[in-house]
């Protein structure tokens, strides 16, 4: 059967086919016990071991040997290379470790005593796990000089020639016992105390000599010791020693010690919250971290509990009723054990580093929800974050010479290249003539390019506004513009490059452009959706100034999405994304009176922001409500 002698009841687990020997006996040899007495299973029973003992637990060890692989692979690069969490990595690394083996062990009876180490290991380093965390939650700024990377200790003793040398040999995991050998310190000690505890385990079973008689050959099968079988060692050292070191006592530490780190996060937060008057988003930050930890911790126990209870249940069974003529049944139970066993090692590493990533992703997801569902027109707050929108918007609109949509969708052109369609095929008249503009301009010209995705329909925004002519864009632009006509030939050529100047700090951050954006910066059709751009924003801006309600807002915007919709129009997550960040950048250099006003002006726009995102997609079509991903 090859059953795992990880379950501490495994008597009868143990007694499983008799295996290799090869010197065939014409008849058996007297006073040598036969093999086919030690166990007469059914053809139901054979058929269940196979599926569960064979394809089940085959493809559990091979399925979590490869995640516990990976799960250290990633620790090691994101928490060794990076100098954080070296405690955390360490005890998971440990762990992972423990429940590989674990896994290794399960195929052979014989490494019953191996399996029970490896089962007891695995145990304690989750135990250790939960410590780490609860001691980074009770004094988080705890550290040492082992925490601490010296960068010179790195390239010791040589200069440049050692460069390459180094830089591998910190990919050696060697290199990383010899850094960190301090934080192994405690999961080597637990280590070597679970193969004390479990050193009884060598002596339960032992190898005998018996004979196969319809194979008619000498075979060795295991035999249950006397110690294994001695009531008193069943009762004190199965039961209720290992039930306070494997089963109950570890579960009730584990259980313990999350309720106090809870506990801590929360009075943690409520005093942060008190003492620095914290916004939301760092609120949403500690109480996601806080319910991440809870929800983890959770799942362990009641993975733990789910998949090892029946290991301790069968072991209060064989003490109190024994085994009788129960055996039958009992060898069924005895495999479900050995497999959540497996089951268990399998998943511990994905809950607790997979799983932490996993949860982090959904909670993060439904914080940003929740504050894009706070358009903030129907709670105490509304006001002071309208108020906080209106006086960021008006001094965005100064600091960009009232080009707020030139500088957003700049940007967006920029890394969407695939978005200069419309521009490229811009008629010759829309290209403003040296009597309407800048004289500079009609010598850079348009260039004629063809789209990456001619199969894509041009994006236009379609906004339903009165467009105003070039020329009213340029007087608006130029604050130097005179009448030629009073002016001579190079005080002309003065004020068009001053006013050139302004048209580039306006529309790019830096004032500085290439050539080929600077011929999209001097196209008509660019500055008339630039100018749609900010009109929009500062219509909504307005309607919510006046108290218009948030569903007539929400309205609005979906209107302008469907008004896209209905042309072919869509958006790519890139220019969503890169709208929502331009903008908070432009807000973002904005003056406040305070850190804590600036940090709530930019959570009240991104909240705003998510909310035009949103309603765009909707009344574009793009996506349905519950599958809307926030940028």
């Amino acid at each position: 059967m090859g059953h795992l002698g990880v379950t501490s009841s495994s008597t009868t687990s143990m007694l499983g086919p008799a295996t290799e020997y090869t010197t065939l006996l014409p008849t058996p040899p007297p006073n040598v016990t036969l093999c086919s007495q030690m166990h007469t299973w059914s053809n139901e029973y054979d058929l269940f071991s196979r599926v569960v003992n064979g394809y089940l637990t085959a493809a559990c060890v091979t399925i979590g040997t490869i995640g516990n692989v990976m799960s250290v692979k990633q620790v090691r690069f994101t928490n060794f290379d990076r100098n954080r969490g070296v405690g955390l990595a360490v005890a998971i690394i440990i762990l992972a470790f423990w429940d590989t083996l674990l896994l290794c062990y399960s195929s052979n009876p014989l490494f019953h005593a191996f399996s029970q180490i490896a089962n007891t290991a695995s145990i304690w380093s989750v135990v250790t796990i939960t410590v780490q965390r609860y001691m980074a939650t009770r004094d988080p700024f705890r550290t040492t000089r082992q925490n601490r990377v010296m960068f010179c200790s790195s390239f010791r003793g040589g200069g440049l020639g050692n460069g390459t040398k180094n830089r591998k040999q910190t990919q050696n995991l060697l290199h990383y016992l010899s850094k960190y050998r301090s934080h192994f310190r405690v999961p080597v000690f637990l280590s070597t105390l679970a193969i004390l505890v479990n050193v009884p385990a060598f002596f339960e079973i032992y190898t005998i000599q018996c004979y196969l008689f319809p194979e008619n050959r000498m075979a060795y099968g295991l035999q249950i010791s006397e110690l294994r079988l001695n009531s008193y060692y069943k009762l004190w050292y199965k039961v209720v020693f290992r039930m306070l070191v494997t089963s109950c006592g570890p579960n009730i530490f584990i259980l313990s010690l999350t309720v106090l780190t809870v506990l801590l996060l929360r009075g943690t937060s409520r005093s942060r919250k008190q003492l620095f008057h914290m916004n939301e988003t760092a609120m949403d930050r500690y109480s996601s971290r806080a319910t991440m930890l809870t929800m983890i911790s959770v799942m362990l126990v009641i993975k733990f509990l789910l998949f090892r209870s029946l290991s301790f249940v069968l072991d209060i069974w064989e003490v109190t009723f024994g085994l009788r003529h129960r055996v039958h049944q009992y060898i069924y139970l005895v495999d479900i054990s050995n497999f959540l066993v497996l089951l268990n090692s399998a998943t511990n590493c994905l809950i607790i580093y997979r799983g932490s990533r996993w949860l982090h992703e959904k909670l993060a997801e439904r914080n940003t929800v929740k504050r894009e569902r706070q358009l903030c027109l129907n709670n105490s707050n509304s006001k002071r974050r309208t108020a906080l929108i209106q006086a960021s918007w008006s001094q965005a609109l100064k600091l960009t010479h009232n080009q707020f949509g030139g500088r957003v969708l700049y940007a967006i052109l920029l890394k969407n290249p695939q978005m200069f369609a419309p521009f490229r095929s811009a008629p010759a008249s829309s290209v403003p003539s040296k009597s309407s503009t800048l004289a500079s301009l009609t010598a850079i010209g348009w260039r004629e390019m063809t789209s990456p995705k001619p199969d894509k329909q041009p994006i236009v925004p379609i906004i339903t506004l009165d467009t105003p002519s070039f020329g009213e864009y340029e007087a608006r632009l130029d604050p130097y513009r005179e009448t030629i006509e009073d002016v001579s030939e190079d005080k002309r050529l003065l004020v068009e490059a001053a006013a050139q100047a302004t048209l580039m700090s306006a529309l790019t951050p830096t004032g500085r452009t290439k050539k080929k954006s600077m011929d999209l910066l001097m196209n008509a059709k660019f500055h008339a959706i630039a100018e749609q751009i900010m009109n929009f924003i500062g219509e909504l801006i307005e309607m919510m100034h006046t108290g218009e309600s948030e569903h007539v807002i929400t309205a609005r915007i979906q209107a302008i999405g469907k008004i896209h919709h209905e042309h072919g129009i869509t958006f790519p997550s890139s220019a969503w994304k890169e709208f929502k960040s331009s903008a908070l950048s432009i807000i973002s250099n904005c003056e406040f009176g305070s850190e804590e006003d600036r940090a709530e002006t930019l959570e009240a726009w991104s909240s705003f922001l998510s909310v035009i995102i949103k309603e765009m997609k909707m009344g574009c079509g793009a996506t349905e409500w519950w599958n809307t991903k926030t940028l």
